[in-house]
């Protein structure tokens, strides 16, 4: 049967709760992940972290209740400008992004299970935990490559 372990990318770059807006940003830059896991110093997972995290701070949360922008005419106060940018790259903490609530898996998880996950909660990785320490990441071109080597 094949397990998560077998086919995970082991030791994940993580972020701790500390990192500014943008040393993540610049960790995606150079490592063109889709999300980070957030871990404290014993490598327990507290969450993750994604780009639309990241860019969901330039938007107002009440955005979200909008289907259609089209009838807004000038977007005034929400334009963004370098001192913003130098506002937010220094203000904002993972912490303050971060999503606490993730769906993870166990290291002997099947490879099945894991796809279920992936598709039903319309995630595109998964964080593998021994102990509840993180100890991988599995993602959909892992599970391609596994799939397709079987």
């Amino acid at each position: 049967m094949m397990k998560v372990r077998d086919f995970m990318s082991p030791n994940p770059i993580a972020v701790s709760t500390s990192n500014t807006f943008r040393e993540v940003v610049e960790l995606f830059y150079r490592h063109r992940f889709d999300i980070f896991p957030v871990v404290d110093e014993k490598k327990h997972l507290m969450g993750i972290i994604s780009k639309t995290d990241l860019i969901g701070v330039f938007v107002p949360e009440y955005f979200n209740l909008l289907d259609n922008f089209s009838f807004v005419k000038d977007f005034g106060a929400l334009e963004i400008n370098k001192e913003t940018i130098e506002l937010i790259e220094h203000l904002f903490l993972v912490e303050d992004l971060m999503v606490s609530r993730v769906v993870t898996v166990d290291e002997e998880t099947t490879l099945f299970t894991a796809i279920a996950l992936m598709r039903n909660n319309q995630i595109k990785c998964l964080p593998v935990l021994r102990e509840d320490k993180l100890v991988g990441i599995i993602s959909q071109t892992d599970i391609l490559k596994a799939l397709l080597r079987e």
